[in-house]
């Protein structure tokens, strides 16, 4: 006999032992259309990877999600689409790449959290540069248009062109591409863009331009008062004293400031020059600087100018205007102070100071004005008030008043000068005992004992 299982014969046991095993496989074998697994979901991916593939234009980038099983997913059109530096590259929905500029870009895709990139390289050229001017009243309005390898055009007009004119002084032309009318002929127009040139050549005819400037000057006293008139090709005159660019041939003889008023500083003959649209006009003058009587208060300000110069900074510049050598030995600047009513003594000269004919002396709160060097250092006057030069017997050889209450003061005192004013009060000639009539407020040119005694 066979041994039995449960009192069963041994083969029928052995059968249901192994019956839920057959019965397992027997449905895992059911039904053909059942998966046998999981589809990848989105959700559950790992990482991104881009793929980006270069054509003339640019490159199109495809996105893929990785999962952990090894399987992808393509996400391009669903993905987030970034790029790093967008003047060399940008990316559109869908992963198409256009090229902007050459250089390298990293094209990042974003999708659920997880985010890859791929880095792209590009080289973009400049093929032509296009210039078409359009003409307005007295001038012409031009733009320049780059077109790029990839077939892109990109307006340069004020955003990387170089522009420039064959002929200035027919027609220049500004950094925005705008041409001004001053004369008649041809003219090229050209742009420069990285390093290829585009232009256009403009002829221009019916323009009235400048053919000469005349250059009158009144006699003052000790100066003069230049104007300046442009003459056109049309017959027709316009006054352009503060338009016009004043030299001066020697400004060691006489200098000009920006309004055309001429000062004198020595004795010769110098060339006053007024420049406008390119023509030049000048008048020759015969300079003659002579002596007063006395040493005089030549020029002064009470506030400072210079980039190291506080703004309280003053300083009084002495002239022998005589003939003769005087010894300043004691003398004194006294200031009335407007605020206090107070008189106080700013500067003593010390012994031994002579002033030969024509020679300066400069008493300064600062170590320097302007870059010349004082002789002497000076206390800080007021703003408003007035001074005077006192010999050592106590009496006044010269006063200036900037104040109408001022006791210093000679006819007509002056008005006070302006915060921050940078200019200085200077004696336009010999002492005439009329502070508006002497003293005129122009750029500073502060003199000093080592400077030229020939000069005012």
């Amino acid at each position: 006999m066979r041994e039995n299982v449960a009192g069963l014969p041994r083969p029928v046991a052995r059968l249901l032992q192994a019956w839920p095993l057959i019965v397992t496989t027997a449905l895992a074998a059911c039904g053909s259309e059942t998966p046998t697994g999981p589809s990848p979901s989105p959700s559950a991916a790992e990482g991104v990877s881009v793929t980006c593939t270069s054509s003339p234009t640019g490159h199109q980038c495809q996105a893929f999600a990785q999962f952990a099983t090894g399987g992808a997913l393509e996400i391009t059109s669903s993905a987030n689409w970034t790029s790093s530096n967008t003047s060399v590259a940008t990316v559109a929905p869908g992963g198409r790449v256009t090229h902007v500029g050459s250089g390298q870009a990293e094209i990042r895709a974003t999708y659920d959290d997880h985010f890859g990139g791929a880095i792209v390289l590009v080289n973009v050229t400049v093929t032509s540069v296009t210039v078409t001017c359009t003409p307005e009243t007295g001038a012409h309005v031009c733009t320049a248009v780059a077109r790029l390898s990839t077939g892109v055009t990109q307006d340069v007009t004020r955003s990387g062109a170089v522009w420039s004119s064959s002929n200035t002084n027919i027609a220049p032309v500004d950094s925005t591409g705008r041409v001004t009318h001053l004369g008649n002929g041809q003219v090229e127009i050209a742009a420069k863009f990285q390093s290829v040139v585009g232009g256009v050549v403009l002829t221009l005819s019916g323009v009235v331009t400048v053919t000469s400037v005349s250059v009158t000057c009144a006699p003052q006293f000790e100066a003069h008062q230049c104007a300046a008139v442009a003459n056109s090709s049309d017959g027709s005159t316009q006054a352009v004293t503060s338009q016009a660019t004043w030299t001066s041939s020697n400004t060691a003889i006489a200098t000009v400031d920006n309004t055309g008023y001429v000062r004198h500083r020595s004795s010769g003959q110098v060339e006053i020059r007024a420049a406008y649209k390119n023509i030049t006009g000048s008048i020759g003058l015969d300079i003659s600087v002579g002596f007063g009587t006395s040493v005089v208060i030549n020029e002064f300000a009470t506030r400072g100018g210079g980039i190291n110069e506080g703004a309280t900074t003053d300083w009084v510049e002495l002239r022998n205007d005589s003939n003769s050598s005087v010894d300043i030995s004691g003398w004194q600047i006294k200031v009335w102070n407007k605020t206090s009513g107070s008189t106080f003594v700013a500067f003593t000269a010390g012994s031994g100071v002579v002033l030969a004919p024509g020679c300066h002396y400069l008493a300064a709160n600062h170590a320097d004005v302007g870059g010349v060097i004082r002789d002497a250092r000076m206390e800080n006057m007021n703003n408003e008030g007035g001074l005077a030069l006192v010999r050592g017997d106590g009496s006044v050889a010269d006063q200036v008043g900037y104040s109408p209450d001022s006791p210093f003061r000679e006819g007509t005192t002056l008005p006070p000068m302006m915060a921050d004013d940078s200019r200085s009060y200077t004696r336009s000639g010999n002492d005439t005992n009329d502070n508006a009539t002497d003293f005129v407020l122009k750029s500073r040119t502060p003199l000093n004992s080592g400077s030229s005694c020939a000069i005012r």
